[in-house]
Protein backbone atom coordinates (compact mmCIF):
# COMPACT_ATOMS: atom_id res chain seq x y z
CA UNK A 1 0.00 0.00 0.00
CA UNK A 2 1.27 3.56 -0.80
CA UNK A 3 1.06 6.47 1.60
CA UNK A 4 -1.39 8.04 -0.23
CA UNK A 5 -2.43 11.11 2.13
CA UNK A 6 1.89 12.04 2.28
CA UNK A 7 1.68 12.11 -1.76
CA UNK A 8 -1.17 14.54 -1.18
CA UNK A 9 1.46 16.84 1.20
CA UNK A 10 4.38 16.13 -0.76
CA UNK A 11 3.73 16.46 -4.37
CA UNK A 12 5.25 13.27 -4.85
CA UNK A 13 6.70 9.45 -3.90
CA UNK A 14 9.79 7.48 -4.32
CA UNK A 15 8.71 3.79 -4.58
CA UNK A 16 11.40 1.52 -4.49
CA UNK A 17 11.78 -1.64 -6.25
CA UNK A 18 8.30 -1.19 -8.24
CA UNK A 19 9.56 -2.80 -10.81
CA UNK A 20 11.48 -6.05 -11.67
CA UNK A 21 15.68 -4.94 -12.90
CA UNK A 22 15.19 -7.73 -15.51
CA UNK A 23 12.21 -5.70 -17.44
CA UNK A 24 13.91 -2.82 -17.01
CA UNK A 25 17.86 -3.72 -18.47
CA UNK A 26 15.13 -5.38 -21.58
CA UNK A 27 13.88 -1.77 -22.32
CA UNK A 28 17.83 -0.51 -22.07
CA UNK A 29 19.14 -3.00 -24.04
CA UNK A 30 16.84 -3.11 -26.79
CA UNK A 31 16.87 0.80 -26.74
CA UNK A 32 20.77 0.21 -27.21
CA UNK A 33 20.01 -2.38 -30.45
CA UNK A 34 18.88 0.43 -32.23
CA UNK A 35 21.91 2.49 -32.32
CA UNK A 36 24.14 -0.71 -32.43
CA UNK A 37 22.52 -1.19 -35.65
CA UNK A 38 23.09 1.77 -37.02
CA UNK A 39 26.83 1.67 -35.15
CA UNK A 40 27.28 -1.62 -37.21
CA UNK A 41 25.80 -0.38 -40.24
CA UNK A 42 28.37 2.74 -40.56
CA UNK A 43 31.04 0.24 -39.76
CA UNK A 44 31.89 2.22 -36.56
CA UNK A 45 32.34 -1.48 -35.14
CA UNK A 46 32.70 -5.32 -35.95
CA UNK A 47 30.00 -6.10 -33.41
CA UNK A 48 26.31 -6.39 -34.38
CA UNK A 49 24.58 -7.19 -30.82
CA UNK A 50 25.22 -4.72 -28.41
CA UNK A 51 25.85 -8.21 -25.50
CA UNK A 52 29.20 -7.76 -27.50
CA UNK A 53 29.63 -4.10 -26.91
CA UNK A 54 31.47 -2.59 -23.65
CA UNK A 55 29.42 0.78 -22.20
CA UNK A 56 32.69 2.32 -22.89
CA UNK A 57 33.13 1.34 -26.71
CA UNK A 58 28.84 2.08 -27.09
CA UNK A 59 28.93 5.77 -25.25
CA UNK A 60 31.79 6.15 -27.51
CA UNK A 61 30.18 5.61 -30.84
CA UNK A 62 27.22 7.89 -29.64
CA UNK A 63 29.27 10.21 -29.61
CA UNK A 64 30.57 9.79 -32.53
CA UNK A 65 27.15 9.67 -34.12
CA UNK A 66 26.36 12.63 -32.93
CA UNK A 67 28.81 14.58 -34.18
CA UNK A 68 28.99 12.40 -37.73
CA UNK A 69 25.26 12.14 -38.63
CA UNK A 70 22.97 14.32 -36.33
CA UNK A 71 19.77 12.95 -38.24
CA UNK A 72 20.29 9.21 -37.78
CA UNK A 73 21.31 10.17 -34.26
CA UNK A 74 17.75 11.81 -34.01
CA UNK A 75 15.85 8.95 -36.14
CA UNK A 76 17.21 6.12 -33.47
CA UNK A 77 16.27 8.23 -30.64
CA UNK A 78 12.93 8.65 -32.43
CA UNK A 79 12.66 4.71 -32.12
CA UNK A 80 13.42 3.83 -29.46
CA UNK A 81 10.54 6.13 -28.21
CA UNK A 82 8.46 3.06 -30.03
CA UNK A 83 9.76 -0.30 -28.81
CA UNK A 84 7.21 -2.42 -27.48
CA UNK A 85 9.13 -3.32 -24.52
CA UNK A 86 8.68 -0.21 -23.44
CA UNK A 87 5.05 0.43 -24.58
CA UNK A 88 4.32 -2.37 -22.73
CA UNK A 89 6.25 -1.83 -19.32
CA UNK A 90 3.85 1.97 -19.18
CA UNK A 91 0.68 0.03 -19.35
CA UNK A 92 1.26 -3.60 -16.93
CA UNK A 93 -0.88 -3.75 -14.65
CA UNK A 94 1.14 -2.46 -11.45
CA UNK A 95 0.99 0.86 -12.80
CA UNK A 96 -2.94 0.54 -13.35
CA UNK A 97 -3.28 -0.62 -9.65
CA UNK A 98 -0.84 2.21 -8.19
CA UNK A 99 -3.41 4.62 -10.32
CA UNK A 100 -6.27 3.29 -8.83
CA UNK A 101 -4.80 2.84 -5.51
CA UNK A 102 -4.23 7.16 -5.53
CA UNK A 103 -7.75 7.18 -6.64
CA UNK A 104 -7.66 7.88 -10.19
CA UNK A 105 -11.57 6.62 -11.03
CA UNK A 106 -10.56 6.06 -15.00
CA UNK A 107 -6.80 6.04 -15.53
CA UNK A 108 -5.87 7.19 -18.91
CA UNK A 109 -2.79 7.54 -20.87
CA UNK A 110 -1.86 11.18 -21.24
CA UNK A 111 0.66 10.44 -24.53
CA UNK A 112 3.29 8.16 -25.74
CA UNK A 113 5.33 7.37 -23.35
CA UNK A 114 9.13 8.93 -23.37
CA UNK A 115 12.72 7.43 -23.47
CA UNK A 116 15.65 9.92 -22.77
CA UNK A 117 19.67 9.42 -22.68
CA UNK A 118 20.55 12.76 -21.43
CA UNK A 119 24.50 14.15 -21.65
CA UNK A 120 26.10 17.26 -22.90
CA UNK A 121 28.24 15.36 -26.05
CA UNK A 122 24.57 14.53 -26.96
CA UNK A 123 22.95 18.42 -27.19
CA UNK A 124 23.19 21.44 -29.19
CA UNK A 125 21.26 23.51 -26.84
CA UNK A 126 21.18 23.10 -23.10
CA UNK A 127 17.79 22.05 -22.97
CA UNK A 128 18.13 18.89 -24.57
CA UNK A 129 20.09 17.35 -21.95
CA UNK A 130 18.97 19.36 -18.64
CA UNK A 131 15.91 21.05 -18.30
CA UNK A 132 15.59 23.96 -15.56
CA UNK A 133 12.69 23.82 -13.16
CA UNK A 134 9.38 23.53 -14.79
CA UNK A 135 5.83 21.69 -14.48
CA UNK A 136 4.82 19.07 -16.73
CA UNK A 137 0.76 20.02 -16.35
CA UNK A 138 2.06 23.07 -18.64
CA UNK A 139 2.11 20.76 -21.20
CA UNK A 140 -0.55 17.92 -20.89
CA UNK A 141 -3.61 20.28 -19.75
CA UNK A 142 -5.33 17.26 -18.50
CA UNK A 143 -7.10 16.30 -15.38
CA UNK A 144 -5.98 18.03 -12.33
CA UNK A 145 -4.77 14.89 -10.47
CA UNK A 146 -2.71 14.02 -13.29
CA UNK A 147 0.86 12.27 -12.43
CA UNK A 148 4.33 11.60 -14.07
CA UNK A 149 5.84 8.40 -13.12
CA UNK A 150 9.65 8.92 -13.75
CA UNK A 151 12.00 5.51 -14.09
CA UNK A 152 15.46 5.35 -14.29
CA UNK A 153 16.95 2.75 -16.66
CA UNK A 154 19.73 2.99 -14.88
CA UNK A 155 21.21 3.98 -11.47
CA UNK A 156 21.35 7.28 -11.05
CA UNK A 157 22.86 9.52 -8.17
CA UNK A 158 23.73 13.12 -7.89
CA UNK A 159 26.69 12.85 -10.19
CA UNK A 160 24.57 11.54 -12.98
CA UNK A 161 22.12 14.32 -12.92
CA UNK A 162 19.15 12.87 -10.43
CA UNK A 163 15.95 14.40 -11.20
CA UNK A 164 15.65 17.35 -8.47
CA UNK A 165 11.94 18.23 -6.70
CA UNK A 166 10.58 21.38 -4.70
CA UNK A 167 8.46 19.22 -2.47
CA UNK A 168 4.95 20.27 -1.75
CA UNK A 169 5.27 23.10 -4.65
CA UNK A 170 2.44 21.27 -6.36
CA UNK A 171 0.10 23.65 -3.95
CA UNK A 172 1.15 26.60 -5.54
CA UNK A 173 -0.91 25.85 -8.47
CA UNK A 174 0.38 26.40 -12.17
CA UNK A 175 3.14 29.03 -12.16
CA UNK A 176 4.72 28.39 -15.59
CA UNK A 177 6.23 31.40 -17.38
CA UNK A 178 6.66 30.09 -20.86
CA UNK A 179 7.03 26.90 -22.85
CA UNK A 180 10.17 25.80 -23.78
CA UNK A 181 10.85 23.00 -26.53
CA UNK A 182 7.32 21.70 -24.81
CA UNK A 183 8.63 22.48 -21.58
CA UNK A 184 6.25 24.85 -18.95
CA UNK A 185 9.17 26.64 -17.29
CA UNK A 186 9.11 28.23 -13.83
CA UNK A 187 10.91 30.82 -12.15
CA UNK A 188 13.39 29.99 -9.49
CA UNK A 189 13.96 32.49 -6.70
CA UNK A 190 16.72 32.49 -4.15
CA UNK A 191 14.41 30.90 -1.52
CA UNK A 192 13.29 27.58 -4.41
CA UNK A 193 16.68 27.42 -4.96
CA UNK A 194 16.92 26.26 -1.37
CA UNK A 195 14.13 23.95 -1.89
CA UNK A 196 15.55 21.65 -4.27
CA UNK A 197 15.76 18.15 -3.49
CA UNK A 198 17.88 15.11 -5.43
CA UNK A 199 16.06 11.82 -5.95
CA UNK A 200 18.72 9.68 -5.84
CA UNK A 201 17.48 6.34 -7.59
CA UNK A 202 18.12 2.71 -8.73
CA UNK A 203 16.61 1.06 -11.73
CA UNK A 204 13.50 -0.66 -10.93
CA UNK A 205 12.70 2.32 -8.39
CA UNK A 206 9.43 4.47 -9.87
CA UNK A 207 9.40 8.53 -8.93
CA UNK A 208 5.35 9.01 -8.86
CA UNK A 209 4.61 13.22 -9.01
CA UNK A 210 2.21 15.26 -9.61
CA UNK A 211 2.28 16.92 -12.67
CA UNK A 212 2.15 20.34 -11.30
CA UNK A 213 5.28 19.83 -9.03
CA UNK A 214 7.95 21.51 -9.89
CA UNK A 215 11.35 19.55 -10.67
CA UNK A 216 14.27 20.03 -12.98
CA UNK A 217 17.00 17.80 -13.95
CA UNK A 218 20.00 17.35 -11.94
CA UNK A 219 24.13 18.41 -13.65
CA UNK A 220 25.35 14.90 -15.35
CA UNK A 221 29.34 15.29 -14.34
CA UNK A 222 30.24 11.88 -15.94
CA UNK A 223 30.99 10.55 -19.06
CA UNK A 224 27.62 8.53 -19.34
CA UNK A 225 24.61 9.11 -20.81
CA UNK A 226 21.51 8.85 -18.20
CA UNK A 227 19.07 6.99 -19.60
CA UNK A 228 15.59 7.37 -18.13
CA UNK A 229 11.54 7.19 -19.44
CA UNK A 230 8.54 8.78 -18.23
CA UNK A 231 5.05 8.21 -18.34
CA UNK A 232 1.88 10.90 -17.86
CA UNK A 233 -1.73 9.75 -17.06
CA UNK A 234 -4.78 11.65 -17.04
CA UNK A 235 -7.92 10.83 -14.75
CA UNK A 236 -10.93 10.80 -17.23
CA UNK A 237 -13.11 11.23 -13.88
CA UNK A 238 -11.90 14.30 -12.70
CA UNK A 239 -14.63 16.38 -12.60
CA UNK A 240 -12.67 19.61 -14.72
CA UNK A 241 -11.33 17.55 -16.90
CA UNK A 242 -14.82 16.51 -17.88
CA UNK A 243 -16.33 19.81 -17.96
CA UNK A 244 -13.50 21.09 -20.27
CA UNK A 245 -14.57 18.38 -22.64
CA UNK A 246 -11.39 16.59 -22.86
CA UNK A 247 -8.67 18.69 -24.25
CA UNK A 248 -5.96 16.83 -25.56
CA UNK A 249 -2.72 18.85 -25.81
CA UNK A 250 -0.77 16.38 -28.11
CA UNK A 251 -0.37 16.82 -32.10
CA UNK A 252 0.55 13.45 -34.33
CA UNK A 253 0.74 13.82 -38.01
CA UNK A 254 2.90 12.00 -40.38
CA UNK A 255 5.41 13.58 -42.69
CA UNK A 256 3.80 14.96 -46.16
CA UNK A 257 6.73 14.32 -48.09
CA UNK A 258 9.12 11.62 -48.90
CA UNK A 259 11.40 11.05 -46.40
CA UNK A 260 14.15 9.47 -48.69
CA UNK A 261 14.11 10.34 -52.02
CA UNK A 262 13.41 7.75 -54.66
CA UNK A 263 12.47 5.80 -52.13
CA UNK A 264 11.55 2.54 -52.35
CA UNK A 265 11.96 1.05 -55.70
CA UNK A 266 9.44 -1.13 -57.50
CA UNK A 267 12.08 -4.04 -57.37
CA UNK A 268 13.21 -3.36 -54.13
CA UNK A 269 9.62 -4.25 -52.74
CA UNK A 270 9.27 -7.32 -55.07
CA UNK A 271 12.64 -8.39 -53.20
CA UNK A 272 11.04 -8.58 -49.86
CA UNK A 273 8.34 -10.66 -50.88
CA UNK A 274 10.13 -13.44 -52.76
CA UNK A 275 9.82 -16.77 -51.57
Amino acid sequence: MIDNKKFKEDGYLLLKEFAPANEVDNILREAKQVFQNQFFNLKYTSKKLISEESDHDFNTNLYRLFEDDLQCLMNCGKQVQHLISLHRFSLHERITKLLIEMGFGFPCISTRPVMFFNHPKLAQKKVFYKVDAHQDWRSMQGSLNSVVIWFPLIDINKDLGALEIVPKSHLSGLITEKIEQGFGMVHVDETMKQNFLSVEVERGDALVFSSFLIHQSGENITDEPRWSCHFRYNDLDESTFIQRGYPHAYVYKPQEELITKDFPKKDQIINVFKS
